[in-house]
């Protein structure tokens, strides 16, 4: 601890704090001529965590950062998990596990349940992933866009309050950024210059962040501007299985095996590596100007945009080949295996020969290469936020502001090359042992088979404003009562273009370059883990040579009819199952009440939230609804349906906090919460499977997410920097989101093909569907300083959370712990962190179901003072490299295994 004359504004003076935990320390200090004790580094974060903990009236638990770029972790979304009752997760299942999470789940729901908000207000996004850009992301925020160095705290709201933005059911999260008056000097600037290093990768990147503030000597006016720039080098090894399928008997397989009917066999194993060069950059900025005690304006607005791009190399077994191969006889289809083993009515090996019964070749193996150069995203807002006290009793607050968020995949030149037939795979470690009939070392004998290319834009943009009145009344039991209106429109756009020909001397392409292979270094990949650990041995991926020449190479291929395979968007390219439009027009207005007395506090509120919803649904032409029929793609015709619906919730709440003690609070919560389902899910995207012949569906027919939620806390404050916490909670969900079946009737694009004439087929297809369930858990937390700079925080969540029909709910863990300790000298600070989460239904992914095995992760940090103003810093994470493990229905069935490394960030912090 640092004792200094100053204070820092926003924060309590931590002398009063100290006297009211410590006694015995307080009465000492008052003896000293020391005017302010304030706690800096770690324990300051803490304390002020604790403050905004402790005076707020609803359950709220934060975290702060005392500088640039000191928020407790690299990453905002990994800060927010050591938080009790949070959890973090990639986008979506479709992207796989990264080193990197970037959605933020409050108390077991979903992402898209969780309602972000930077400085209390919206904020549009993006995703670079191009199956996130129209599958059911839905309406989650991705931290991706966030560097933690413009954060300066994070507070999750785990109660609802009247005046709060709708939109989150369990809870809401509020990113707090640095306003210019709140410096303490006229004048400040901070630089954080860092390293980026990925083992797996070996290779090291710049980060650099700076900021510059200023403000006149009265405090009345200030301007603040930082700028970031980041890039990072990212290498994943691993292995997926894309689904499953069931054997029937129009199968060779059941044909001749019929106990092999029913039984589920995987369609796709490949070997995958990933690559990505991610660049970051943007600005914040704010101007304050507060030229009276009753007036200020806060004008402030945020850049940030995503360079993502990213190559992906497969090597694949292609089981749904070999079991629905058309052989042109009869009605069977497919291939009989020589050999197979069941296990939990799954077809955990399997033996196939090159040629099946009716004397046809079954090509069982397929390599692909896909580039998605500059894939990416990007986010915007300008805000203006103004107060003026009337008088000593009203204050009139307002807010109007913009945000626009993108998501693309400019291109993704790809293609794809067959083996000769016959192949073998077994259950191995954590995957699959696959016997391929090519060497890897000497990929001779692929055949050029597909090349493609597809783009994907996904649009985000909302209009806002807001005027709240804040009137003192000090009358009983009353001290305040608020009001306010929102209004707001938002849109979400989504379009997708698609193409593909044949390759080879009958295929479609007029022109088909041949691909170079070379194999990946065994030394290298599987980052030192052997065949059985990660489930690959032995298997290596054969990928061609310069990304930027098969690129060239592709984008050149042309059918003879259209042109140029990268002249993609085009009428007859259109890809309408994954396009849509939804528009929503809202209306909010609320009435709250803060009431209080000896030894307690609190509000009860209501408020009343109009939604007017449209959505512009792309239908297949079996589905007329009376709308002009569009003909002009490829992908067969279909109908643009104008669905609207609206909806009127009533959203009352109350939160009580009882001074048992003066450091002894109790705390009663009760609300009614609302939030919109995903844009996807109401755009009706149909996202297709041609070999499992099976999809992801929308429903714009959704009805809003509303839940009752009740919580009880007891937290105790027994030092300046500790408390022991416990919270019961219970979410009545009388409006949840699950998955249904039903068929539909699309193109085949595996028999099609882009030129040949359509061959339609009838899928399954999942689609969202309203239920509901029910969330319930407990949350324990301790925070304790110990002596000689060390400190220790311990959490623990437990949560039991199930729809109508007992599934699982998506993102919910039933255990979530952190462990955290921390040392802490004038001279150096550290922390070690360790988080594990249970396993967790992620959703849907090609139709098929996916879970997350529970894994835990070890991060740490390292601060040394060179000076007051300059220090060295060292962040790492995933310390212990941990692999990311998925199954389906059950661990008999792998979907994948990810190794993503470890993850050094080295520099200097400094301040001026």
């Amino acid at each position: 601890m640092n004792i200094r004359r100053r204070v820092l504004i926003g924060s309590a003076s931590a002398a009063a704090i100290i006297c009211a935990g410590a006694p015995a320390f307080a009465a000492a200090a008052a003896t000293s001529p020391i005017d302010e004790i304030v706690v800096t580094g770690i324990r300051e974060s803490l304390q002020r965590a604790i403050e905004v903990k402790k005076n707020s009236d609803n359950q709220v638990d934060a975290i702060s950062a005392t500088d640039i770029g000191k928020l407790p972790d690299k990453n905002v979304a990994d800060a927010l998990q050591r938080i009790p009752g949070v959890n973090i997760s990639s986008a979506a299942s479709g992207e796989g596990g990264f080193d990197e999470n970037d959605r933020v789940s409050i108390r077991g729901t979903p992402a898209s349940l969780t309602n972000v908000t930077i400085d209390g207000h919206a904020v549009a996004t993006g995703d670079w992933f191009i199956l996130d850009q129209f599958q059911t992301v839905g309406r989650s925020t991705s931290f991706d866009l966030v560097p933690s160095e413009v954060v300066q705290a994070v507070e999750v709201y785990k109660t609802q309050s009247a005046e709060q933005l709708e939109g989150g059911v369990a809870g809401a999260v509020d990113v707090i950024t640095r306003k210019p008056l709140d410096f303490h000097k006229p004048f400040s600037a901070e630089l954080s210059v860092q390293g980026a290093y990925n083992t797996i990768s070996g290779e090291t990147k710049p980060q650099v962040n700076g900021l510059i503030n200023w403000k006149n000597d009265a405090g009345t006016f200030g301007v603040l501007l930082q700028g970031f720039y980041e890039e990072r080098s990212v290498e994943r090894h691993g292995q997926e299985t894309l689904g499953y399928m069931t054997i029937d008997s129009t199968m060779l397989a059941g044909a001749n095996h019929p106990d092999l009917i029913g039984v589920q066999a995987p369609t796709l194993i490949g070997s995958t590596l990933f690559r990505q060069e991610k660049e970051r950059k943007g600005l914040d900025g704010h101007i304050q100007w507060a030229p009276t005690d009753k007036f200020s304006l806060d004008l402030s607005g945020f850049y940030s945009k995503l360079d993502a791009s990213n190559r992906n190399y497969n090597y694949m077994y292609w089981g749904s080949r070999e079991l629905t191969y058309n052989n042109g006889a009869g009605n069977l289809t497919g291939n009989s295996p020589t050999s197979y083993t069941v296990a939990n009515n799954t077809l955990v090996a399997a033996a196939w020969p090159g040629v099946n019964s009716f004397g046809k070749s079954v090509e069982g193996l397929v390599v692909d290469n896909i580039i998605r150069p500059h894939a990416g995203s990007e986010t915007y807002y300008v805000n203006l936020d103004g107060k003026y006290a009337v008088n000593d009793k009203l204050t009139l607050k307002g807010q109007i502001g913009y945000t626009e968020g993108l998501g693309e995949t400019p291109q993704s030149p790809s293609f794809e090359a067959d083996g000769a037939p016959g192949i073998s795979y077994a259950a191995s470690g954590n995957g699959w042992a696959v016997n391929p009939s090519i060497d890897p070392q000497n990929p001779a004998g692929l055949a050029n088979d597909w090349a493609w290319n597809e783009t994907f834009r996904s649009q985000d943009k909302e209009v806002y404003g807001k005027v709240d009145a804040d009137w003192e009344v000090a009358h009983g039991p009353f001290k305040a009562v608020l009001a306010g209106v929102r209004a707001a429109e938002h849109t979400r756009q989504v379009d997708g273009w698609d193409r593909g020909c044949t390759l080879g001397a009958n295929g479609q392409c007029w022109s088909s370059p041949t691909m170079p292979f070379s194999a990946v270094n065994p030394t290298t990949y599987g980052h030192g883990y052997s065949g059985g650990e990660l489930g690959i041995p032995g298997l290596l991926i054969p990928i061609a040579g310069d990304p930027g020449a098969v690129e060239n190479a592709l984008n050149s291929i042309t059918d003879g009819v259209h042109g140029p395979i990268s002249s993609i968007r085009q009428a007859q390219n259109y890809y309408w199952m994954g396009s849509f439009k939804v528009q929503e027009r809202d209306i909010a207005g609320y009435a709250m009440a803060k009431v209080g007395g000896e030894g307690w506090r609190g509000n009860v509120g209501v408020r009343i939230v109009d939604t007017e919803e449209n959505a512009y649904v792309n239908s297949p032409s079996q589905l007329s609804a009376g709308a002009p029929l569009i003909t002009t793609s490829a992908y067969g015709n279909y109908y643009l349906n104008h669905v609207q619906h609206d909806y009127l919730d009533i959203l009352p709440s109350v939160n009580f906090t009882f001074d048992l003690r003066s450091n002894l609070l109790l705390r009663l919560s009760a609300a009614e919460t609302m939030s919109r389902p995903d844009y996807s899910a109401l755009g009706g995207t149909v996202s297709l499977n041609d070999l499992t012949l099976t999809g992801n569906g929308g429903n714009a027919n959704l009805k809003p997410i509303k839940a009752a939620v009740y919580d009880a806390a007891l937290e105790w404050y027994y030092q300046p920097t500790a408390v022991a916490a416990v919270s019961l909670f219970y979410d009545d969900l009388s409006s949840y989101v699950t998955f249904g079946n039903s068929t539909g009737v699309y193109i085949d694009q595996l028999l099609t093909g882009h030129n040949g004439p359509p061959v339609y087929r009838s899928y399954t297809i999942t689609s969202p569907a309203n239920t509901t369930g029910e969330v319930k858990g407990i949350e324990l937390q301790v925070q304790q300083p110990l002596p000689m700079g060390f400190g220790v925080q311990a959490n623990f969540t437990y949560v039991d959370a199930e729809d109508a029909k007992g599934t699982a709910l998506v993102g919910t863990s039933r255990v979530t712990y952190n462990l955290v300790g921390y040392y802490e000298n004038k001279w150096i600070s550290t922390r070690l962190a360790y988080t594990y989460r249970s396993h967790y239904f992620v959703g849907l992914d090609r139709g098929a179901e996916e879970n997350e095995d529970g894994v835990g992760t070890l991060d740490a940090s390292v601060n040394v003072n060179v000076t007051p103003n300059v220090a060295l810093t060292l962040d790492a994470k995933n310390i212990t490299d941990p692999l990311l493990k998925y199954y389906a229905a059950n661990k008999t069935q792998p979907r994948a295994v990810y190794d993503n490394g470890t993850q050094l960030f080295f520099g200097l912090r400094a301040k001026f």
